[in-house]
């Protein structure tokens, strides 16, 4: 019933939000506006226009990657000359680095679409690698040689240092080449292992940790979502967010949450 009531608060949240969020959560409650359709068309002219003329924006591999997942999500194909164009820079970035020149690191602190904050330059590094490549592998460009050395390198390698890093391998990976998806269940039995009782992650973002396991999708993945419910729902706030100031992206994680947990 709770669950319920905080989904209701973020269909108010996002009723008349002119965002790709609210695109995106009106899409999911099935409550989509006549004009969302012409109102992504906008939305992806204004990343459109962001873009240089090298095909990145503002020459940052986070900004880039992050913009072409919007995109998508908009609805366009990775072929559309406007998202070709970034795809085809964040692909360069990824291949350079797979061939043993390292990128500069971002400037830190780094704050990542989900609201996690990143200070130190190797963990912004490594979560900002990670989204590049979960971009570029739903832009279909996974099996490209430099694109794959890097889902191989992230599959197969140690677990990262910290629960918030797990996740986002988790989430590079949930779109991953079907012969690397066995790798999931070992980052998910980690974020479970780490998840208190209270479906709380100590020392960890609750929104990252959401994110990932949405984009996962598997049954234990779910079961975790479904877990985190009860931590979650002190979280929202009387405006259906779960930030003051409201943070969309983390509002618009908590109804995919939400949504799923009552799916099972």
């Amino acid at each position: 019933m709770k669950a319920r009531q905080a989904i209701k608060r973020l269909e108010s949240f996002f009723r008349e939000l002119k965002t790709r969020p609210g695109v995106l959560a009106r899409q999911l409650l099935g409550q989509e506006l006549p004009g969302d359709r012409q109102l992504a068309d906008v939305l992806c002219s204004e990343r459109r226009a962001r873009t240089r003329m090298d095909g990145s924006i503002g020459d940052s591999l986070l900004d880039t990657a992050w913009a072409a997942w919007e995109m998508m999500d908009l609805g366009l194909d990775a072929l559309d000359g406007g998202l070709d164009r970034l795809i085809s820079w964040v692909l360069g970035r990824v291949e350079l680095n797979a061939a043993a020149s390292p990128l500069p690191p971002p400037a830190v602190p780094l704050v990542l679409p989900s609201g996690l904050v990143l200070h130190a330059a190797g963990d912004a590094a490594y979560a900002t690698r990670a989204i590049a490549l979960r971009t570029l592998v739903r832009a279909r460009h996974g099996e490209r040689p430099g694109v794959a050395a890097v889902v191989r390198e992230l599959a197969q390698g140690p677990q990262p240092l910290t629960l918030n890093l797990s996740a986002s391998v988790l989430g590079a990976l949930a779109l991953a080449p079907p012969e690397h998806r066995h790798h999931l269940d070992g980052l998910i039995g980690r974020l479970g292992a780490a998840q208190g009782a209270d479906g709380a992650w100590a020392g960890a973002d609750p929104f990252h940790m959401l994110e990932a396991l949405v984009l996962a999708g598997i049954r234990p993945a779910r079961a975790l979502i479904a877990k985190a419910v009860p931590a979650l729902l002190p979280l929202q706030r009387e405006t259906g967010a779960f930030d003051d100031p409201p943070h969309e992206e983390r509002a618009l994680i908590g109804l995919r949450a939400l949504l799923v947990a009552a799916e099972d």
